[in-house]
């Protein structure tokens, strides 16, 4: 064990020795300054078991033991700082946890708010929406005004080299970001700008490789975002960018076209180079929502290869349109709602085949009384394939449907110091492949049923839980080829997988509820190819509260596996005792 280890864990233990010892002792003076606005919070844990396999290597230590501690610093503003310290048979380690490699604040007084560190700040979808930077800024919303500006790193420089194929190379990149808005939220309209580039010279000039391709870019994007409010039932929202990214910064500058207004208002910021593409992503929606129900129009496109460097990740080259109904029926005892929408890539027409998809969904719940209700959702995607620059060969022709189901049904008892609540939900999935010439590979069936029961009394601590499980998949019929059975020799089957059976459990209290127990045991049969595998587990717990901040713990826990295949079979047992104590 590490000097640094050693003096934490000594640290925990005094920490929580004078806890124990110190409880009931009387304040003398009033708390200090750091008390006041530092908290020190955290636990310590002791435990120790056995473990015993028979049928496969042991998984863990024959007996476990160790003691585990963390203690968290907790500053004004919210920061924290986590340190964790873990020593046993099994190993030691000691850290201080991410939040403080990785250090940021963000303080608020009033309207003000300050960023400083690594942060996370979003300003519209489609131009700073959540990259990590290092650096600062500031966002102000004196009565309707919006305003926002940060700056910082957005990547750091690595030098990769030939020798080590797994580190990647990148460029030092820094940017800014500015927002000017007006209005409240739920009802605004923001401008905003984001403007990033490599640092060239940040890291030393490499061979390009057919993985490696790392060049220096630059991305200027300007954009607008609004959540307006119209005559009290109205929704109109619009998130809309344009981003020029250049590829290369190397490239040769070529003349901009100066009819473009966003070229004229923003070209002081950027230089069109060769390797510059100019693309625009947008999403709206107009919706209309009452109090017998609503609906909603929604539009999104994004052109091939939009990117900003202020997002992580962007699915582009699709165009997509939907429509979301909704009412309400029955004094909202019964509400219906339901989309249906279509999508299309190959928007450019440069790629050799277009996918369109489609999905629809429709939800139906109904509570007429709170202790009974039912929910139905059904929803339905389906994927096609049209010629692209070249035709679609019959055999390699994506053309696929998938159909979903789902019922849930449920009934309560409560009483004074009793709750009863009995729980069906069915599932059922079917993936149907229209192209015939693949269908063996890709169909398949899925049926779920699940039964349980729930009883709970409030006074006394008992309680118990049953529950019934069901599920059958019928699989492709390529894939029941080749199967082994209990010999372990291949063969064809029906392609109909079951696995079904009972889960109990079981909690009561003791001694005031300071002791907490818990029983639960379950049965699983599993069936397939004229194999009949077997899956029992249990375990027992308890929890004993000594004093306050003192708990003692104890656990037994037994796995027995028979998949129905003679070298498949195994079993386990482990217990655990532990102790904790919390600051």
């Amino acid at each position: 064990m590490n000097q640094a280890l050693s003096t934490l864990i000594f640290s925990l233990l005094w920490g929580s020795a004078c806890l124990v010892f110190g409880q009931a002792a009387p304040p003398e003076k009033a708390p200090s300054v750091f008390s006041k606005y530092v908290k020190v919070s955290g636990g310590l844990n002791a435990y120790a078991g056995f473990y015993t396999a028979s049928g496969i290597a042991a998984r863990n230590q024959p007996a476990p033991i160790g003691l585990s501690g963390q203690v968290t610093i907790t500053l004004p503003q919210g920061i924290s700082i986590p340190i964790t310290a873990v020593v046993g048979n099994q190993g030691a380690s000691y850290s201080v946890r991410q939040p403080f490699n990785q250090f940021g604040i963000s303080p608020t007084y009033k309207w003000a708010t300050v960023h400083a560190g690594y942060r996370n700040v979003t300003f519209s979808p489609f131009t700073l929406a959540g990259h990590t930077f290092l650096g600062g800024g500031v966002e102000l919303n004196p009565g309707k005004l919006r305003l926002g500006a940060i700056y910082g790193r957005f990547n750091n420089a690595i030098s990769g080299t030939l020798a080590d194929a797994n580190v990647l190379p990148s460029y030092g990149r820094t940017g800014y970001a500015v927002k000017l808005g007006y209005g409240k939220p739920g009802n605004y309209i923001d401008l905003t700008m984001l403007r990033a580039k490599d640092d060239s010279s940040s890291i030393a000039s490499l061979p390009q490789s057919a993985t490696q391709t790392v060049k220096p870019a630059e991305n200027l994007v300007v954009g607008v975002t609004s959540r307006l409010l119209i005559v009290k039932y109205f929704i109109v929202e619009l998130d809309a960018a344009l981003s020029a990214y250049t590829r290369d910064l190397r490239a040769g500058e070529v003349a901009a076209e100066g009819s473009n207004p966003v070229v004229r208002l923003f070209g002081r910021f950027y230089t069109p180079r060769l390797s510059t593409q100019l693309t625009q992503a947008v999403q709206a929606s107009i919706g209309y929502r009452d109090t017998w129900g609503g609906l909603k129009l929604q539009y999104k496109r994004i052109d091939p290869n939009f990117q900003t460097m202020g997002a992580y990740y962007f699915q582009s080259d699709i165009q997509s349109y939907a429509i979301a109904p909704s009412v309400n029926l029955l004094e909202n005892k019964l509400r219906l709602s339901g989309s249906y929408g279509v999508q299309f890539d190959n928007l450019a027409n440069s790629r050799n085949v277009r996918t369109g998809r489609s999905i629809g969904s429709l939800l139906v719940s109904y509570n007429p009384a709170t202790k009974f209700g039912f929910d139905l959702q059904l929803s339905n995607y389906g994927i096609s394939q049209q010629a692209g620059l070249r035709p679609v060969i019959d055999t390699l022709r994506l053309a696929q449907n998938n159909l979903s189901a789902t019922a849930n049904l449920r009934y309560t008892l409560q009483k004074e110091d009793v709750v009863q609540s009995f729980n069906l939900t069915t599932t059922y999935q079917q993936l149907s492949d229209l192209n015939q010439r693949t269908a063996a590979q890709t169909e398949n069936k899925n049926l779920n049923a699940n039964l349980s029961y729930f009883y709970q009394q409030t006074t006394t601590g008992w309680g118990f839980t049953g529950m019934l499980t069901y599920t059958q998949t019928n699989l492709p019929v390529a894939a029941t080829l080749g199967l082994p059975d209990s010999t372990g020799i291949p063969k064809a089957g029906d392609g109909i997988v079951r696995f079904y059976g009972p889960t109990v459990g079981a909690n009561q209290a003791f001694f005031d509820k300071k002791l907490n127990t818990a029983f639960n045991a379950s049965y699983l049969i599993n069936k397939q190819l004229g194999v009949t595998g077997r899956v029992l587990t249990a375990s027992l717990t308890g929890n004993y509260q000594l004093a306050k901040r003192q708990t003692l713990n104890a656990s037994l826990y037994y796995l027995n596996t028979d998949t129905g295949i003679t070298a498949q079979k195994f079993n386990e047992l482990r217990g655990n005792l532990g102790y904790g104590i919390s600051f």
